[in-house]
């Protein structure tokens, strides 16, 4: 008998997506600029929640699967002052309350302490400016920071089915009559 897995994550290891309305301006662009794609794709290969779609006109958006889309080449960044890393960006997502296509989007980025904002906010910076590499470090960090929150909801879900199962062994042991 033979038993196939059935189940594939879609969305880890694609980390760079160039739909094919992009190839033609791809074409185009100088060896220089498709050897840093190249690069960024190589960077940006393993991420499971951000990625970046090269689209009409050679257009950069970070993408995730939620309605998180921004256009690429806007990410500036603000030096933090605390564990959080401040981030604008331009909006490319679906219009939602306030926000619409080619609005600002303010967010932030909670890291462990100042000292590793600090270290994100270096390693952001040094990324040429709004180019694919900048998008490329702010794809980890937001990559980074999803990861984190799955793990702490997988956390909160393992705990509670512990709990659960704590409990009903104590019933089972000691039922009321």
């Amino acid at each position: 008998m033979q038993i196939s897995n059935n189940y594939s994550n879609q969305n880890f290891g694609m980390a760079l997506r160039i739909k094919p309305e992009a190839v033609d301006a791809l074409k185009k662009m100088t060896r220089k600029e498709v050897e840093q794609l190249q690069k960024m794709g190589e960077a940006i290969k393993d991420t499971k929640y951000y990625h970046l779609e090269i689209g009409e006109g050679g257009a950069r958006t970070i993408v995730s699967p939620y309605a998180n889309q921004y256009k690429g080449g806007s990410f500036c960044v603000k030096e933090p002052y605390d564990e959080f890393l401040h981030f604008k960006a331009t909006w490319a997502g679906r219009e939602s309350g306030d926000l619409k296509p080619g609005s600002t989007y303010d967010g932030c980025i909670k890291l462990a302490n100042k000292e590793a904002a600090k270290k994100a906010y270096a390693d952001i910076v040094s990324a040429s400016s709004y180019g694919p590499e900048r998008d490329a470090k702010m794809i980890q960090y937001l990559d980074a920071r999803e990861i984190e929150k799955a793990a702490a909801e997988e956390a909160k879900r393992t705990e509670a089915k512990e709990i659960s199962n704590m409990v009903d062994d104590l019933f089972a042991k000691y039922p009321a009559q």
